[in-house]
């Protein structure tokens, strides 16, 4: 089903006071490979179709918005077809335009942990969840992929965000927010899908899908894993083949046999007989990043073009000349 005769909903609500049930156009970007999911949204300055929180409609004829919102205000975006509406987005206001259109800007619950109070702090056992209760406010829950540790971690006046971008940076971790209060991390090659979404090439996915088919053959990779040891002394392990791209993986005070496993499962994640690019679909089905594609290409008897894929990120545009329509980059074959 493609969606083209059903009527596009949406409701963008403003610090639980204030509602919008229509709006020029709005873009969701959410991502396991970057920490903080972002929304844009078009309104026109003059606005008059608002409505409380006890759904009264409120009169803002010949006022300006800004009257009403303010930058860090929380905001949810809910969006879906003929009255069935879902949350695709929840976070604060970071930035409210001065031009017309009106464009307001907005950010997850990563934006919190930017403002989160500096901590430093020595963490001597090097366990990522030690590290993590070092430095997150309490409320917030973590979900780590498995037990990782990588020696004693310093932590200088630093933000809960910022240490979260020293560990992407330094070893590989990816973090980001399941919802409000649960913050998921680990290695990218580690996330296992909790729900995995049907899509059929011949009844679910848009004509402007961009995915290749490539055999593994085709796809040149070196992965190089590094890990410095106490004593200074760095060790390497190299996998796969020159002349294509390359990926280099710094893990502190790893053993040489650690590191081939870690360079192999990199290896093989991203070597592989099947698609690259992004599965483009509409509102349904609702996925969203570290879940899994199942796809089926029905027009190869032989199915060799079926596959699962992990969903790395998301991004959802809703617009008059789009409807609604869901861009899922495909990331390792499962």
């Amino acid at each position: 089903m493609n969606y083209l005769f059903h009527n596009v909903s949406l409701r963008i609500v403003i610090a639980d006071k204030l509602w919008f049930n229509a709006c020029k156009s709005i873009r969701i970007d959410k991502s396991v490979q970057v920490l903080t999911d972002s929304a844009k949204i078009e309104l026109p300055r003059e606005f008059k179709n608002a409505i409380d929180v006890f759904g009264q409609p409120v009169d803002i004829s010949g006022k300006s918005i800004l009257d009403f919102i303010r930058r860090d205000d929380p905001i949810s975006i809910l969006i879906g077809y003929d009255g069935d509406l879902e949350t695709e987005f929840q976070g604060y206001i970071t930035k409210i335009g001065a031009d017309t259109p009106l464009l307001i800007e907005c950010e997850d619950e990563m934006s919190r942990l930017k403002k989160a109070p500096r901590v430093t702090k020595s963490v001597k056992s090097g366990k990522l969840i030690d590290i993590l209760k070092a430095i997150l406010p309490a409320k917030y829950k973590v979900e780590c992929n498995q037990d990782y540790a990588f020696g004693t971690w310093l932590i200088d006046l630093a933000t809960p965000y910022e240490v979260l971008e020293q560990l992407k940076e330094k070893v590989g971790i990816r973090a980001y927010f399941k919802d409000a209060t649960t913050l998921k991390v680990g290695m990218m090659i580690d996330f296992e899908p909790q729900t995995t979404h049907d899509f059929n090439f011949s009844e679910n996915v848009r004509r402007d899908t961009d995915l290749k088919f490539e055999l593994k053959e085709d796809r040149l990779l070196e992965v190089t894993a590094k890990s410095k040891q106490k004593n200074g002394q760095e060790i390497t392990y190299t996998k796969g083949d020159k002349g294509g791209d390359t990926i280099t993986l710094k893990l502190p005070q790893l053993s040489k046999a650690e590191l081939k496993i870690w360079a192999d499962r990199t290896h093989a994640s991203r070597s592989f007989t099947g698609f690259e690019g992004s599965l483009n679909g509409w509102c349904y089905p609702r996925t969203k990043p570290g879940d899994a594609a199942k796809i089926v290409r029905p027009f190869y008897p032989d199915r060799h073009q079926d596959g699962k894929y992990f969903i790395e990120s998301v991004s959802i545009e809703v617009s008059e000349s789009a409807g609604i329509k869901r861009t899922n980059k495909l990331s390792y074959k499962l």
